[in-house]
């Protein structure tokens, strides 16, 4: 009996060696107004993360990934968030996931801000459900280099927009089965839209740049729901873009540059985006602000962060946005506890 348990100890020594898994989150209470005018008491960003990983020798190394988060209303269920699996090789990372697009520009935003409505919900950048895989390859110690695979939207969905669309009568009917039929979902069984992506990555010297350009394939069903909502020619509708970001830390600020080029899927009118960022830490507190436009839309967000701990913070937040030319500037509000652990 003693050799017995000798021995399942060792085996759980070797396994606790060469396996490893992480169980990490945040729970936040606040009290808020979104740009709807809808305010009161909310939990919202709740969130749990969950990782593993085993050494396989040689260099080698698998891990998964997945988040799982909340709605803020008492009784909602979890849902599955990001999710990835991923292979590190002395060469480089095979990375498989799914997530949420959304380019490289977005990384200038460092501001400590939080709000019901973030920047992702501008009409400035977007962003929807993917299913992608990505080679990540160190070239040096100064670069990186990605190159990768996205499959976004559902190409059944395009193609029931396609026969609503035929179908629809008034403008309201014809505008609802665009937008259904363009939704955000996972291309996870047929893809509406595949996309070849490279990115370049330079951190050095307290910069990191990150440029990135993508190419999409599109069905012709999602074509038409794009042709049809841009009101504009299959020959002008944009099936490339590029975006960059640049950070700098001085020591005494942080600096956030970004710029996202005109859309895929939008006609070639469609202006580029400009996003800047500045994040100020002094001592315990630490303050900064976000802004972005494109066009006619546009955003400003600005936050407060005061740490009360390494794992606890206080945020104020305070955002307006703009969807774009006739529309109405909104603000919003949030003031929250935060906790990690």
């Amino acid at each position: 009996m003693k050799k017995t348990m000798i021995a399942l100890a060792t085996i759980a020594a070797m396994g606790s060696a060469s396996a490893q898994v992480t169980i990490t989150g945040g729970i936040s209470v606040g009290i808020q107004s979104d740009l709807a005018k809808v305010a009161g008491i909310t939990m919202p960003d709740n969130t749990l993360y969950i990782g593993a990983s085993e050494d396989l020798g040689g260099g080698m190394k698998a891990s998964a990934a997945m988040t799982i988060e909340n709605d803020s209303y008492r009784g909602a269920a979890f849902t599955r968030a990001d999710q990835s699996i991923t292979l590190t090789t002395p060469a480089g990372a095979l990375v498989i996931r799914n997530s949420r697009s959304g380019g490289n520009q977005g990384a200038a935003l460092i501001a400590p801000v939080s709000l019901a409505n973030d920047q992702w919900s501008s009409a400035v950048i977007t962003r929807e459900a993917i299913d992608a895989a990505a080679f990540i390859l160190p070239i040096n110690d100064a670069f990186t280099l990605t190159v990768g695979y996205v499959e976004g939207r559902n190409d059944a969905l395009a193609a029931a927009g396609v026969t609503a669309l035929a179908a629809a009568t008034t403008a309201a009917d014809k505008k609802a089965a665009i937008t259904a039929g363009l939704a955000a979902a996972s291309g996870a069984v047929t893809p509406a839209v595949t996309s070849l992506t490279g990115a370049l990555k330079y951190s050095g010297n307290g910069l990191t740049v990150t440029g990135g350009y993508t190419s999409s394939t599109y069905t012709d069903s999602a074509m038409t729901l794009v042709t049809a909502l841009r009101s504009a020619a299959k020959s002008d509708i944009q099936t490339t873009s590029y975006d960059l970001s640049a950070i700098y830390d001085a020591g005494v600020a942080k600096i956030g540059f970004g710029y996202d080029s005109s859309r895929r899927g939008y006609t070639s009118a469609d202006k580029a985006a400009m996003l800047f960022g500045v994040s100020i830490p002094m001592g315990a507190i630490t303050l900064g602000g976000n802004y972005g436009s494109r066009d006619e839309a546009n955003f400003l967000q600005l936050g407060a962060q005061y740490d009360l701990s390494k794992r606890s913070n206080v945020m104020a937040s305070w955002g307006q946005d703009k969807q774009g030319a006739g529309k109405d500037t909104n603000s919003q509000y949030r003031l929250s506890l935060n906790h990690s652990f």
